[in-house]
């Protein structure tokens, strides 16, 4: 039983965490930008992430009790398994899920025409 989602999305330009209720009303949204991290420091990968964290869970003490997934998006799976042995010393995470949206050899450009 599920109460809460924390999604983890890192784009190519932003760092995004959002916490929804298993319904998927938002309760909580960061983003990269509202910590004065610019450019590539948004996007790079860890550091991004774990600095948000800090922050939502100083102002979050509900996650303690109740049951969180924890959804990644774009995010390599050594620093998933990271930052979820992480947050789970500090929320109380059942279920860890990673979707990766990357282009692989599939996406290949026409062949050029020859005269």
């Amino acid at each position: 039983m599920i109460s809460y989602v924390i999604s983890i999305n890192v784009s190519s330009t932003n760092t995004l965490i959002s916490v929804n209720n298993i319904k998927g009303n938002p309760k909580f949204f960061y983003s990269a930008g509202m910590f004065n991290l610019q450019k590539t420091q948004k996007v790079r990968q860890p550091k991004a992430i774990i600095t948000i964290l800090r922050a939502f869970l100083t102002k979050s003490k509900l996650f303690k009790t109740k049951p969180v997934a924890v959804h990644f998006k774009n995010l390599f799976f050594n620093h998933q398994s990271y930052i979820f042995k992480k947050l789970k010393q500090k929320v109380f995470a059942k279920l860890m899920t990673g979707y990766i949206s990357r282009p692989h050899n599939g996406c290949r450009l026409r062949k050029k025409k020859t005269n």
